[in-house]
């Protein structure tokens, strides 16, 4: 079996991220369940569709887009975990960063990737994309904040989360100015391979974070709770086209 919590983890709060698997896995093993300890980010395939597809998947962490996309109909729905933002329980959404200075519209947006929802599809709602004429795959969203900081982009929507974590660690963050907030949209999805049970591992997930309490839980980008959203909640949100080539 494989496990991976790869979306908020950074070399920064690492320790934190197993110090909480540690919980969830001695959780589990009173639901009857034995977990694999976390395969971390860099030890992840490249493409990490052949990670959450994997059939020996326990438990990850994806993204919105591709999980009513690509992933569709493939793997099992375990639930959310929710990050204090002060939205509905289980949702987040994107902060818009700018360029500092920035005094016309914005014609360059930097983006992590076409298949995130925080960083791709949350864009379509800035009323100016019709603007933007230079599009700029970063491949991360610290890439995307570098990329408006440095003045290579005009514009960028980071997860809320995420920035969260970069305002922490990255001196980029100091160097853009946030503007305003993209409207929330269900959080990340925790998922198992298709057929696995969700009922223990829900269980497990929920007496965690319910147990975890570190002395700096932004480290990991806010408070953690568990919920279990309706998934149609997912599937009802718009698919963007994809970014002009």
């Amino acid at each position: 079996m494989i496990a991976s919590l790869p979306m908020y983890w950074r070399v920064e709060n690492a320790d934190l991220w197993r110090a909480f698997w540690a919980v969830v896995q001695d959780c589990a093993v009173r639901e009857g369940v034995t977990l694999p300890d976390l395969t971390p980010p860099d030890a992840l395939p490249t493409d990490w569709y052949d990670h959450w597809l994997n059939p020996d998947l326990a438990l990850s962490m994806t993204c919105g887009l591709p999980f009513r996309t690509a992933l569709k109909g493939k793997v099992q729905y375990i639930g959310t975990l929710d990050f204090d933002l002060g939205t509905a329980p289980g949702h987040y959404q994107s902060q818009v960063i700018t360029r500092p200075g920035l005094t016309g519209p914005a014609h360059r947006l930097a983006y992590n990737s076409s298949d995130s929802q925080s960083g791709w599809a949350a864009a379509q709602e800035l009323t100016d994309l019709r603007l933007i004429t230079d599009f700029i795959p970063t491949g991360g969203h610290a890439a995307s904040l570098a990329a408006v900081a440095n003045g290579h982009a005009d514009i960028a929507c980071i997860d809320a989360v995420t920035w969260r974590l970069l305002q922490r660690d990255d001196p980029n963050a100091a160097k853009v100015a946030p503007a305003s907030q993209t409207k929330p949209t269900p959080g990340l999805p925790l998922i198992a391979a298709q057929g696995a049970d969700p009922a223990p591992l829900r269980a497990a997930l929920g007496a965690a974070t319910s147990a975890f309490s570190p002395d700096t839980p932004d480290a990991m980008g806010g408070t953690l709770t568990f919920c279990v959203l309706d998934e149609h909640l997912y599937h009802a949100q718009p698919i963007p086209a994809p970014p002009p080539a």
